[in-house]
């Protein structure tokens, strides 16, 4: 039987990679000495290693119990909370860590991050140079503080910032990796590509290293050599889950005849105890929808390494979208004592019994997401669906069809020439042969990365007269603090995604929303002529109906007829779509989501 005596071992054991002993080790020693705090500790570790955040935050719990007051415990508890999307709660956590240890710089940096990811840039970019000026040496700040800079659409200053850590620590592989990206993202891909190759001579094959060349070489057209870069890096960097997901995305993107899953399938052979691989692949196959996929993938890491909750609300997932509507429920009713306060497993109930036909038990959902995350999207989006099918007023409150869509002239692209040189430019973005597998466009290809960081002057111009009708938009919408989408009126705001879609003859975007912004959007650049033989609405982007997966039939609130040089904003819990069309011409948009800076 093992004992705190046992701990070094034990720890060894997690860092040499044997994460199920060391789990199953420890697990033995905390119910046979539950008081202590050692134990607890890293038993919290080892679970949220393996991926089981609601068990670690459990684990550091106990040790906080038990007497352990350290600013390393709350840092940790406070990053599985983080994790299980509990973001106030995870806050807190971080500001306890660090009115334990104000020197403690982890929960400073983790804290900035928190802050960047909610969109609170400005915050925590000031927190960042707050701990640089009383650390200026700190490569953790100043790596953290060039991520923020490129997450707040400023690759020039994160270039430089990653230059400063070069200055200090040549040699650090994480500021070589987010330089060359920002240099990408910079409009500048051969000199990501020089910095890369540079790299490459220097420190030789690194993970990241190797999936950012194949990132550069992608934007320099180079895609069958991005693919020979993408093989060789989980042939030499197999543990590096990364790359796996960037390889499945490569072969679903360019229409390879190839299984996307396949470095998947060669590592759970090769490590079938390691719950980390099967909680990828799980989360990979969910993001792309493919859910035969995600239920065997389930059955057997359960089988391998048992039970668990991320095994679970996954197979639920798939069962609902498979229309398998006992077991789904069955599964979320289960989970409810481990899951009942994260937002994702909230808002994944209310849409089963949305399909199901219980949309009172759907609002109580919702609701209680609501209440847990504000800025939940998805939460508002369910909460709308679930009061207009109970002919609930509330649903014209949350989203007014009218005042909170618009759909505006962009007058920059009004002036000669100017949408035909936009046109041109998005084409030669274009490399996708097809539409992301985690995406809403169905016949039709995407942008990789973020539209609005290139730096090229169509894309500048581009940005520059979107923002301007944007403020407009946003300076009439209602001074209200009790409505969720008004509430985050703000002056400033930033992008968190922009992309351009190109679809092909019958292509089209299934009803969703957008989860990470506040106000989204649809330009329409090049709109090809609706058919004398087909609907009038052929092409058109509807708004307020439901996802038809939902099986609800509701129809939509509102349909706009796009017109080129022609923006529409709308609420980001709003769902949306476009109606397919049957012409031979292509249609082509730019699309944003904007969140308050």
């Amino acid at each position: 039987m093992n004992s705190p005596a046992d701990l070094p071992a034990i720890h060894r054991r997690m860092q040499s990679g044997d994460l199920a002993g060391a789990r199953l080790a420890i697990e033995g020693v905390v119910r046979s000495y539950p008081k202590s705090a050692a134990a607890w500790h890293l038993c919290g570790v080892i679970r949220r290693r393996a991926g089981d955040h609601a068990a670690a935050v459990e684990a550091f719990a106990a040790a906080t119990k038990a007497g352990l007051l350290t600013a390393e415990i709350a840092n940790s508890m406070a990053c599985s909370l983080q994790e299980l999307g509990r973001l106030t709660e995870a806050e807190s956590a971080f500001a306890e860590a660090i009115s334990r240890d104000p020197a403690y710089l982890p929960a400073r940096v983790n804290l900035a991050r928190l802050k960047a990811e909610a969109g609170r840039f400005t915050e925590a970019i000031a927190l960042l140079e707050e701990t640089i000026r009383a650390h200026p040496r700190s490569i953790l700040a100043l790596n953290a503080l060039g991520r923020t800079l490129r997450e707040a659409g400023e690759p020039k200053y994160a270039a430089e910032t990653f230059a400063r850590t070069l200055q200090i620590d040549p040699d650090n592989a994480e500021a070589v990796v987010y330089r060359g990206q920002a240099l990408r993202e910079s409009g500048r891909p051969s000199d990501a590509q020089v910095h890369f190759s540079a790299a490459l001579g220097k420190f030789g094959d690194a993970p990241e290293l190797l999936e950012s060349h194949a990132g550069a070489l992608i934007d320099m057209g180079e895609t069958d050599a991005a693919k020979l870069v993408l093989d060789r890096l989980i042939s030499k960097f197999p543990s590096y889950m990364p790359g796996h997901q960037t390889r499945a995305r490569y072969i679903r993107e360019f229409g390879l005849q190839e299984d996307a899953y396949s470095s998947y399938r060669d590592l759970a052979r090769r490590h079938p105890n390691e719950q980390v691989v099967w909680s990828e692949w799980l989360r990979l196959a969910l993001s792309y929808r493919d859910y035969a996929e995600v239920l065997e993938v389930a059955e057997r890491a359960t089988a391998e390494t048992g039970r668990s909750a991320t095994y679970d609300y996954a197979a639920a997932v798939a069962h609902g979208e498979l229309l398998h509507a006992d077991n789904a429920i069955q599964l979320f009713s289960s989970l409810e004592g481990i899951l009942g306060d994260v937002p994702a497993y909230l808002t994944a109930f209310a849409r089963q019994m949305l399909r199901t036909g219980e949309p009172q038990l759907a609002e109580q959902l919702a609701t209680k997401a609501t209440y847990l995350s504000p800025h939940d999207q998805f939460a508002w989006a369910y909460l709308s669906l679930a009061w207009r099918l109970q002919d609930d007023p509330r649903e014209f409150w949350l989203h007014d069809y009218e005042e909170q869509v618009r759909y505006l002239p962009v007058q920059h692209l009004h002036e000669s020439k100017q949408l035909e040189r936009l046109s041109e430019h998005l084409q030669r973005l274009h490399a996708a042969r097809h539409h992301p597998p985690d995406q809403s466009l169905r016949g039709g290809t995407q942008t990789f990365g973020a539209l609005f960081v290139n730096r090229s002057s169509e894309i500048v111009e581009l940005e520059r007269a979107i923002r301007t009708v944007l403020h407009d938009y946003i300076a009439t919408l209602p001074d209200d603090d009790q409505h969720p989408y008004y509430c985050r009126k703000a002056k400033n705001i930033r992008f968190i995604g922009s992309w351009s879609v190109r679809l092909a003859e019958g292509g089209f975007h299934v009803a969703h929303i957008h989860h990470q912004g506040w106000v989204s959007s649809a330009l329409h650049i090049e709109v090809p002529a609706v058919q004398p033989d087909e609907p009038k609405q052929s092409g058109a982007l509807f708004l307020g109906s439901a996802p038809d997966e939902l099986g609800l039939s509701l129809e939509p609130r509102r349909v706009i007829l796009p017109r080129p040089g022609y923006l529409a904003l709308f609420p980001s819990s709003l769902w949306h779509g476009t109606h397919a069309y049957r012409s031979d011409e292509e249609r082509l948009t730019v699309a944003f989501d904007a969140v308050p800076s």
